[in-house]
């Protein structure tokens, strides 16, 4: 028997959502995001899981990630201000493309136009 199956053994799917702990419940967490760890990250989550707190590998690794984003918040506000300021530089630079693109058509199309000579068109003067 595997190592996972002994820690799951006689536990149904009912026991272990009970048990769940740090004020998460399953079914607000509905992203998936898959993520590859080295051996020693994973020793550390599986820890989590064997201390009794999490249910699995899954609940452990989204506390990790809860807390990682709650210990680098003032670093993600700043980012998010910096986003902000992007974007709205992104936002000018079109406005400001396409203002630039109105006056080459509009100098195109007079360019186009044949000179009005005294108010007479070609045709009446050939």
């Amino acid at each position: 028997m595997s190592e996972f199956d002994a820690k799951q053994r006689g536990k149904g799917p009912r026991e272990r959502r009970k048990k769940q702990k740090h004020g998460r419940e399953e079914g607000k967490r509905d992203n998936v995001v898959m993520v590859r760890v080295d051996e020693g990250d994973l020793n550390r989550i599986d820890e989590l899981v064997d201390s009794g707190q999490f249910n699995s590998r899954s609940e452990a690794t989204a506390f990790l990630i809860s807390e990682g984003i709650k210990a680098k918040q003032q670093m993600f506000e700043k980012m998010a201000e910096k986003i902000s300021q992007i974007q709205n530089l992104r936002t000018e630079l079109g406005a400001m493309i396409a203002e630039d693109t109105k006056s080459s058509e509009s100098i195109e199309q007079e360019v186009d136009e044949p000179p009005n000579n005294g108010g007479e068109s070609q045709c009446e003067s050939q």
